[in-house]
């Protein structure tokens, strides 16, 4: 920890609880002492996860916000140079996809960067299956670093064959660390992995991992996960022998990442294993907003007795590594090229917030199904179902471009068509609504029907109402009926939870690209002036228009950028009372990696709170 001024300094200690201490210090971090012990040894741990592809900065109105590899890269260089300490650098999957960087290079961009930071070990996320089994093998194969999975079974005819590991022994100031990896078991259905790849359960999985690294000698085991904040919990509680779990895939901010306190998500997260062993939690959010940053101290036995952190924000005003910037240019000029190329204007903003097409109707969202349906309907489309998480940003008021376009629609899916029956239909519906208080993608935007939902009733029982177009009208469903509905490939593949599109007669994919047919759509449609217009509604029966609802003014939702560090968090995760805050964590920076300067002008009026542990695809 460094040094500060005695004029400065000041600190509040409390119980938490089963004898620990928590201790906060003037410079926003903290120490949270488990046991008074002899430490045996300490370890460092910097960390990333669900980085998407995000090689430059997360950007606002302003300018940058956050975050971009130049940035971490000297974060991650002065660290090095600073510390004493033995030290690891990981990333807990979701490299790719998410910009144009991965449209244009399929990860190959990023594993340069990655490689350059010398991670140390990485995970692998669903997305890691975005382009098929072959890209990840050249990933892979091209990767410094080992890249891990043990709940991960692959074919000896899969091109990932002998290629992806279970774990990993790294030697460290003469202690072994024994890390394993877990991918989250949905892969199937959130991505292309393909055939001959499988999942198995991933606690399962853990457990043997565990007993594997102990024979081999490992004291002190790290689980780097991307299975969600939830499946962590439940690995910490339910597996003996794990000391820190590293997680990614629910996109969780913790701690300072919040901009208000939150006993849900601490950083770290403190849970007590089967055998009565503390396990430390953390992820650090997404997109390389934030570098994950924790010390832990053992005892003799390996037990962890001390954490001391906290994470750090990726800030604007910290010198880019100029060799990354350099690169970056290069590596640019393609995407220049693709994003300037215009398709039409859009005379509102195109609300494609994460939350917002993930709960309810939007106007991209709408605008994106009725494109579909428009240019199925030469096939006989009647119905057109398009899962919120396919839908990846928003589009401002303005001229659009194929770029910004491909921003929206990453994934290269093509339109595909099924006749369904009407239950079948509800069916459909009944699994997109199934999971909306968490924010799945799997949540349906539609065109050619109406529908509403009781979010707080059964998963399987919440569709109240739906109605279709008749002609000039709308009339209920006739669940006895046949339907034809357009839709995209990977939901026609039962993605997202879609089976019921697999029992479906009639079967065609019709090998338009997705973002091919809107771009269309919008080139006819220009100037754009999509709204809502009611289509989905929450309650007992179809609700009528809606207003337009604004989108927010940045195509992300930024939880904590620019608040200063609040430890209540801490005290009620651990059970305790609130204290008052100490400095800013951005001044502690500041002061470590850049010089001084004030922050963006309005960069703070762009922030809102997101639901905390959301599984997001």
């Amino acid at each position: 920890m460094e040094k500060i001024s005695r004029r400065t300094f000041f600190k509040r200690t409390a119980a938490v609880g089963a004898g620990a201490l928590l201790t906060v210090y003037a410079d926003g971090s903290y120490r949270i002492t488990l046991a008074q012990e002899q430490v045996a040894y300490r370890l460092r741990i910097l960390h990333t996860n669900d980085h998407h592809a995000r090689i430059e900065p997360v950007s606002g109105r302003e300018g940058p916000i956050h975050g971009g590899v130049s940035r971490r890269k000297t974060m991650i260089d002065r660290i090095r140079a600073e510390t004493t300490l033995p030290l690891l650098l990981l990333d807990a999957g979701d490299i790719f996809q998410g910009t144009l960087y991965f449209n244009q290079y399929n990860g190959m961009a990023d594993l340069e960067f990655y490689n350059a930071m010398s991670y140390d070990v990485a995970a692998i996320g669903n997305h890691e299956y975005d382009s098929g089994q072959s890209a990840l093998a050249s990933f892979i194969q091209a990767a410094s670093f080992p890249v891990l999975s043990a709940n991960t079974v692959v074919d000896a005819s899969s091109p990932l064959a002998g290629l992806i590991k279970s774990n990993v022994i790294i030697e460290r100031d003469g202690e072994k660390i024994g890390i394993f990896g877990l991918t989250t078991e949905t892969t199937a259905v959130l991505s292309n992995p393909g055939p001959g790849v499988t999942f198995t359960p991933a606690l399962e999985a853990a457990r043997e991992q565990v007993a594997a690294l102990q024979a081999a000698g490992a004291s002190k085991i790290i689980a780097l996960t991307h299975v969600g904040v939830n499946i962590d919990r439940r690995l910490a509680q339910e597996v003996a022998g794990i000391s820190l779990i590293v997680g990614g895939h629910s996109h969780t901010p913790m701690g300072p990442m919040l901009s208000e306190p939150s006993a849900s998500s601490p950083y770290p997260e403190v849970i007590t294993a089967p055998d009565g062993k503390p396990v430390i939690v953390i992820q650090a959010w997404e997109w390389g907003r934030w570098l994950g940053d924790v010390t832990l101290a053992f005892n003799a036995e390996g037990r962890v007795i001390d954490v001391q952190g906290p994470p750090l924000e990726v800030l604007p005003n910290i010198e880019p590594d100029q060799g990354f910037e350099n690169r970056i240019a290069v590596l640019r000029e393609p995407l220049d090229q693709l994003r300037s190329t215009p398709v039409g204007e859009a005379a509102v903003a195109l609300d494609g917030e994460r939350a917002n097409v993930r709960t309810q109707e939007t106007n991209l969202g709408s605008l994106i199904a009725d494109a579909m349906l428009d240019k199925a309907t030469p096939d006989g489309a009647q119905l057109a179902i398009m899962n919120g998480g396919g839908i990846r940003t928003s589009i401002p008021v303005g001229p659009i471009t194929v770029g910004q376009v491909l921003e929206v629609l990453p994934f290269g899916n093509t339109l595909a068509r099924v006749d369904l029956t009407g239950a079948q239909v509800k069916a459909a519906l009944e699994n997109g609504v199934s999971q909306v208080e968490t924010r799945a993608g799997r949540f349906p935007q539609v065109a050619g029907m109406r529908f509403s939902f009781d979010p707080t009733a059964a998963a399987d029982n919440r569709v109240a109402s739906i109605t279709v177009a008749s002609e000039d009208d709308l009339t209920p469903i006739d669940p006895n009926a046949t339907y034809r509905v357009v839709t995209n490939s990977f939901l026609l593949s039962g993605g997202d939870g879609y089976s019921v599109f697999q029992q479906g007669a009639n079967q065609l994919d019709l090998g338009f690209i997705l973002a091919d047919v809107v771009q269309e759509y919008i080139a006819a449609q220009s100037p754009v002036s999509a709204t809502t217009d009611g289509r989905i509604s929450q309650g007992a029966a179809a609700a009528a228009p809606a207003p337009v609802t604004a989108p927010a003014p940045t195509p992300v939702s930024l939880p904590a950028t620019g608040s200063s560090f609040h430890p209540l968090w801490l005290l009620a995760a651990l059970g305790a009372g609130a204290i008052s805050s100490g400095a800013a964590l951005r001044r502690r920076v500041r002061e470590r990696f850049a010089e001084p300067v004030p922050a963006p002008a309005g960069e703070r009026e762009d922030r809102e709170l997101v639901g905390i542990g959301e599984e997001r695809r």
